[in-house]
């Protein structure tokens, strides 16, 4: 009865790594999102250049230049922005239409998507629904969001091109936030910023209008110390489960062939009440518990099972060495 206990205790294990690992995921994610898919690379690119938004999307598109994406937020709402990409678009999550494409930014035409919960108003004379900028009207090909996320639900983008007329908005009345490799090219990254006039740079932080407050956030890491102690709450009851194993083969005054078999099937025993959890809990969670990080649950299962088997083989067939 203790063995099975053992084993229940050992599959809880297993399962509450799948559930802490996911949830980990779940807040990574939403961080991800709330940075509208850019990464922890992302950087503020300050100016005070007079020059057109799409003045400096031609210039950019004239530089031999490494993969980059550029989002202009209006300076006087953070919920709204011109995003200009060259060969990278992060992707965001779209509960319906789509989102853009790379074609979108050679386009002659703008094109917008809209967070689920977005202020900017929207006009739908037809089936085509459009915003307002400036005295245009821009066709929404998409609606993007995820739950928990309100920095992308609020949000509200629109493409730019270098083949598009030009617009009133200038590099002054925005702030412009690059992502790509672009960043890590120390040539294109000079390239970039001499062409946007950048006096200064800073880590991208979306929690405040202006991005300056660089604030740390849960990313979920705290989750390791969860699977750690999972990982030695399993391995307290691998050992606990050969105690009484252990206590059989003390007992028994079996030699040669008899006693090898004897320490066989002990160990096979043993591998029924721990590997059997192992394989029950890892289907579950492949299962039933989204799981973004499978390398690391992975890792966790496979060094727990075989901990499991080397502890077993070793107790077993060398308890001689401890009697």
């Amino acid at each position: 009865m203790k063995k099975i206990i053992s084993s229940i205790i050992i599959l809880i294990a297993v399962l509450l790594a799948g559930v802490s690992i996911s949830k980990s995921d779940s807040i990574k994610y939403n961080n991800t999102m709330n940075r509208l898919g850019m990464s922890d690379n992302a950087v503020v690119l300050r100016t005070h250049s007079k020059k057109s938004l799409i003045t400096a999307v031609k210039e950019l598109d004239q530089k031999k230049l490494t993969s980059y994406q550029i989002i202009f937020f209006d300076k006087d709402n953070s919920d709204f922005g011109y995003m200009y990409s060259h060969k990278k678009a992060n992707k965001i999550p779209v509960t319906s239409g789509r989102y853009f494409s790379q074609s979108d930014f050679s386009s002659q035409i703008p094109f917008a998507v809209r967070g689920k919960d977005s202020d900017i108003e929207s006009y739908k004379p037809q089936s085509q629904a459009y915003i307002k900028v400036g005295k245009r009207y821009v066709s929404i090909i998409g609606n993007i969001g995820f739950n928990g996320a309100d920095i992308l639900n609020s949000q509200t983008l629109v493409s730019l091109s270098p083949n598009q007329p030009q617009i009133k908005t200038k590099l002054s009345g925005v702030i412009a936030v690059l992502d790509g490799k672009a960043i890590n090219s120390k040539e294109s990254y000079a390239t970039i910023k001499k062409t946007l006039h950048v006096t200064s740079t800073h880590k991208y932080s979306p929690q405040s209008d202006d991005f300056s407050n660089v604030q740390t956030n849960n990313n979920g890491e705290l989750y390791m110390v969860g699977l750690i102690l999972l990982f030695i709450l399993a391995i307290a009851m691998e050992f606990y489960i050969l105690v009484p194993l252990r206590f059989d083969l003390t007992r028994s005054h079996l030699t040669g062939d008899l006693k090898n078999n004897y320490r066989n099937g002990l160990l096979l025993r043993y591998l029924i009440y721990t590997l059997v959890p192992y394989i029950v809990g890892y289907a579950f969670v492949s299962w039933r518990i989204v799981i973004i990080s499978h390398q690391t649950f992975n890792m966790f299962m496979v060094s727990s099972a075989l901990i499991a088997v080397l502890i077993g083989i070793y107790q077993i067939f060398f308890v001689k060495k401890v009697e």
